[in-house]
């Protein structure tokens, strides 16, 4: 069931009268993807690329686990600190960008009050805290007379509640404070002191390599401990040359699908996601209407996949909803208007964070086309002209630079498409002549290299055929992935590998029949029941 190069209307109306659009889409599918063999390519030459790490744990160095110095003899009662513990962490081998920061530990110490613990980047900056004056309202107070043991992990996706400080508070003073999960907290003695905060957006621009720094230190004499062990886990920012919808932020695309809970053209839709391993938990988010556009991404600062509609209306009155998943706040921006393509959204300036964009396409044959993106919010609005009418957007990084390019694909007459590439730097890259215009383009990073492939799928005979020029050189490769009768294609990282797997979604009228189908590049063949006939897959957004 394919959903891209369709009227847009067609699509959406597809929530209020599904049989209607299924037949169009057929109709529709016969037309778009006929069986011509795919144009011949050229094959770059094989170049070397670092392949990025998508996470990676380094245990504390032994030498620098122990105990942990009183607070200095003779000082005052309370927040006369001594030199402290530095456990340290010799990080090697990741790129930057940082996308998340863990630390966990374990330790002993009565009084969890007298501790100041905080976590040092490489060179003893940036300083993110992990927990201060637990307990206290004043800088120098003694706070909680909580005892600690652990193991005790901090990351930004723990759960919200209890906050370190509630933790503490419920348990007596020969009691520890609860093993488990938590965010770092805002420092006690301070306006606000003891709320959750965020680890990583400290350490987004910092370099990973090095020695990274867990102080602890005592500011209360008579009460003390040592720690025994600890882990820093670090992950690079997810590569630009794919999009995978992450709603957890551990590096796997998930399973989402979005329903007309509301009926009718304008009903309310519902987010279902199920998230790719870990707690394996499920969320229900009722996020848009039926005639809405699903735009997911990375839009704050936590690298967690934020649920998102673009809304088409008139130059001022169409744009962007969007519920921040760091700060569960709302974003809603005007940005564009009826009949641009908001699913070119991504990262434009290399911040690490997805903009606001559309294409618009030429309004008759010959003229050109624009993509317009907004890089800060409700900011000035860059444009580049680069396409024109009947071409197609295949938006991704094809360089690897960080940076979203723009990059179209386009009939080249005889029965074979070319694409046309404009870097994000300005420079042209040459014409690639691949496929047939009428291919589906399915960006991703097929190869892992942190670089979009030019990618298309086909149908043919009833299947559904993935040709991928991959960027790493050599020549295209076909692969045989789904029925094209039924399936939409939802391609991600499902494994987790840093590779996009090949993947589609197949309805089924038994409520209990409805899969997701992935040939992941790492896992191989593997499917997951999710979702209901009538749904949409969130991931098939980025096919165009």
């Amino acid at each position: 069931m394919y959903w891209t190069k369709i009227n847009e209307s067609t699509r959406r109306f597809f929530y209020a009268t599904a049989i209607v659009a299924l037949i169009a889409v057929a109709l529709l599918f016969v037309a778009k993807f006929s069986p011509t063999d795919v144009s011949a390519a050229p094959a770059p030459i094989a170049t070397a690329a670092t392949v990025m790490a998508p996470s990676a744990t380094f245990p504390a160095d032994v030498p620098s686990l122990g105990a942990i110095p009183d607070a200095t003899a003779g000082g005052t009662i309370c927040g006369d600190y001594s030199a402290g513990r530095d456990v340290t962490f010799t990080v090697t081998g990741l790129s930057a960008p940082i996308s998340d920061v863990r630390v966990n530990f374990t330790l002993t110490h009565s009084w969890v009050g007298d501790l100041d613990v905080s976590l040092r980047g490489p060179g003893g900056a940036p300083v993110s805290n992990i927990f201060f004056n637990t307990g206290s309202t004043t800088a120098t107070g003694c706070g909680d007379d909580s005892n600690l043991t652990g193991p005790y992990n901090f990351f930004d996706t723990a759960p919200a509640a209890p906050t370190w400080f509630a933790a503490a508070a419920g348990v007596g003073a020969t009691v520890s404070v609860p093993a488990g999960d938590y965010r770092v907290g805002t420092p006690g003695g301070v306006v606000g002191g003891g709320a959750n905060a965020l680890i990583t957006p400290t350490f987004a621009a910092t370099s990973p390599n090095g020695t990274w720094t867990l102080r602890i230190r005592d500011g209360g004499e008579g009460d003390t401990g040592s720690i025994t062990a600890a882990n820093l886990t670090l992950t690079g920012a997810v590569p630009s040359g794919q999009h995978i919808l992450d709603f957890d932020g551990n590096g796997t695309t998930d399973f989402s699908v979005v329903r007309n809970t509301g009926g009718g053209p304008t009903g309310q839709i519902t987010w279902f996601n199920r998230f790719n391993g870990g707690t394996g938990a499920v969320t229900f988010t009722s996020w848009g209407i039926a005639t809405d556009f699903f735009v997911p991404g990375n839009y704050d600062a936590d690298n967690i996949t934020d649920v998102a509609v673009w809304r088409p209306g008139a130059p001022g009155s169409s744009g962007w909803f969007i519920f921040q998943s760091a700060t569960s706040t709302i974003r809603a921006e005007n940005f564009g208007q009826s009949g641009d393509d908001p699913t070119v959204l991504g990262d434009y300036n290399g911040d690490g964070l997805d903009d606001l964009a559309v294409y618009r396409s030429g309004a008759a044959a010959g003229d050109p086309s624009f993509w317009f993106y907004r890089t800060t919010p409700n900011g000035p609005v860059t444009y580049v002209p680069w396409g024109q009418n009947g071409d197609f957007p295949a938006p991704g990084d094809y360089d690897g630079n960080g940076s979203n390019d723009f990059v179209v694909q386009r009939n080249n007459g005889g029965g074979g498409a070319a694409f046309y590439t404009r870097l994000s730097t300005g420079a042209l890259s040459p014409v690639v002549v691949f496929g047939t215009p009428t291919d589906v383009v399915v960006p991703g990073d097929y190869d892992g290299d942190g670089k979009t492939d030019i990618a298309t799928v086909r149908g043919s005979g009833g299947q559904i055929f993935w040709f991928v020029l991959p960027s790493l050189g050599g020549p295209f490769t076909t692969t045989r992935w789904g029925s094209s009768a039924t399936d939409f294609m939802a391609q991600g990282d499902y494994d987790g590998d840093g590779k996009t797997d090949f993947a589609v979604w197949r309805p089924n009228a038994d409520p209990t029949q409805n899969f997701f189908f992935i040939l992941g590049s790492t896992a191989g063949g593997s499917q997951f029941e999710w979702g209901q006939n009538g749904d949409y897959p969130t991931a098939n957004y980025n096919s165009h």
